[in-house]
């Protein structure tokens, strides 16, 4: 087994059924190029981060939630699509993103900066912070407290 694939399945069992609400802590700011040379996030509306990969199950299943979900709020909620980069490559997320005709702003994680920096432990995690950059909610799946909290958004 690989080093990457090891690593991987590590990501993924680690994640499994776990769903930490987050007390408000500042998170340090970011910036990363999109898949599409968008630089993100824009402005200082909330945002919504999802760590995903085409390999997760779980990511894709949430997929059509996450591109609705941009759809109806993009004006008030920056929503983004963070790629975590293991066993991946930007060639492979553009035809999966074109092919189900996904428009979420989208990021490649090649190094794994965001991952570590956002201290992400398993793919799917969803991240929402507030306009000030504080992380307000964590959970690895897409729960009914998360679909609340984006719904509240709209």
């Amino acid at each position: 087994m690989t080093y990457t694939t090891l690593s991987a399945a590590i990501l993924v069992l680690s994640s499994l059924n776990t769903v930490a609400y987050a007390t408000p802590s500042n998170t340090t700011t970011f910036s990363a190029t999109s898949i599409t040379g968008q630089q993100l996030p824009e402005g200082d509306a909330p945002i919504y981060l999802k760590f995903w990969a085409t390999w997760c199950s779980y990511c894709l299943e949430e997929m059509p939630h996450l591109q609705e979900t941009y759809k109806e709020t993009h004006n008030k909620l920056q929503v983004i699509a963070v790629n975590v980069g293991f066993n991946q490559n930007i060639g492979l997320i553009r035809r999966y993103m074109n092919k189900h005709r996904y428009t979420i702003p989208t990021i490649f994680d090649a190094q794994g900066h965001l991952v570590q920096q956002f201290k992400v432990t398993g793919t799917p995690t969803h991240i929402l912070l507030d306009s000030d950059g504080n992380e307000v909610y964590r959970s690895t799946l897409l729960t009914d407290e998360l679909k609340q909290r984006l719904e509240a958004l709209k």
